[in-house]
């Protein structure tokens, strides 16, 4: 694994938090449906993001791979009371030859149908195409490609799960 420094991971960490903030502003805060029971724990919250974000950063073409970034932790954000949701994003930056519109079909085809998950092409601040992953517990991913250098994102955070010794600031 290749890692491009500081620079780069202060870069993630920024375009992280407004990715999420945003779709904070556009989405419900990530509880489940109305009279189902939530039993996520940090951990279980925590591995289905990474699972998936793994999931879809292992369809591209390893030859097309310059360097790959994953948070492992993060600190939490906030939900209701004192639930917290784990959020985190995984990179790739690309050497050129991705088609990004089949990459982005085939993420949104290979998650579709899968019981509880709903799939939607959407577009980012910049208008231009992604692809949101949201599960019935409110487990939310955004797959989108970034310029300069090309690069995969994969962002996104858990559903919200009870936390209430989290200290601002700590991360996991």
């Amino acid at each position: 694994m290749v890692d491009n420094g500081k620079a780069r991971r202060t870069a993630l960490n920024w375009r992280t938090a407004a990715t999420i903030f945003l779709s904070l502003t556009l989405a419900a805060c990530g509880q489940a449906e109305s009279g189902k029971t939530m039993t996520t724990t940090l951990e279980s919250a925590k591995s289905k993001v990474t699972s998936l974000q793994q999931e879809i950063t292992v369809m591209v073409p390893e030859d097309l791979v310059i360097s790959r970034f994953a948070n492992d932790v993060s600190s939490l954000m906030r939900c209701d009371g004192e639930q917290k949701k784990w959020t985190g994003a995984a990179e790739i930056e690309l050497a050129p030859g991705i088609d990004r519109e089949v990459f982005l079909d085939k993420v949104r085809d290979s998650i579709a149908g899968r019981d509880g998950w709903k799939v939607s092409d959407d577009t980012d601040q910049d208008g231009d195409r992604r692809v949101d992953i949201l599960h019935d517990d409110g487990t939310h991913l955004l797959v989108s490609f970034y310029d300069s250098p090309v690069t995969l994102r994969v962002a996104g955070y858990s559903a919200c799960f009870d936390f209430p010794e989290y200290k601002y600031g700590e991360k996991y």
